[in-house]
């Protein structure tokens, strides 16, 4: 495999003078799918955290605007968030 990124260096040198389509293509090639899957993954999985937080801060900005105010409950919903946002994180880390 070290030699193989030893010629990608190499071709690079010579891809200087090439036009651009030919180096986009030579880019693709020396990217490798599975940093660009982990990559993706961990935005997905941070999306995921933040989306069910600010989901459940929502629940209880509906229930505070027509029903009361209470600290312990936006820390219960907050508490609730983060432990929905595990939950589907592990479901689609298992899944895959």
């Amino acid at each position: 495999m070290l030699k193989k990124k030893e010629d990608n260096f190499e071709n690079y040198k010579e891809l200087k003078k090439k036009s651009s389509k030919e180096k986009k293509h030579f880019m693709l090639n020396i990217i490798n799918p599975d940093i660009i899957h982990a990559i993706s993954l961990l935005g997905y999985v941070g999306f995921l955290l933040i989306g069910s937080i600010l989901i459940n801060i929502g629940i209880y900005k509906l229930i505070e605007r027509y029903f009361f105010k209470s600290q312990i409950l936006f820390f219960f919903f907050i508490i609730l968030g983060v432990v929905t946002g595990f939950y589907n994180v592990y479901k689609v880390i298992m899944r895959k």
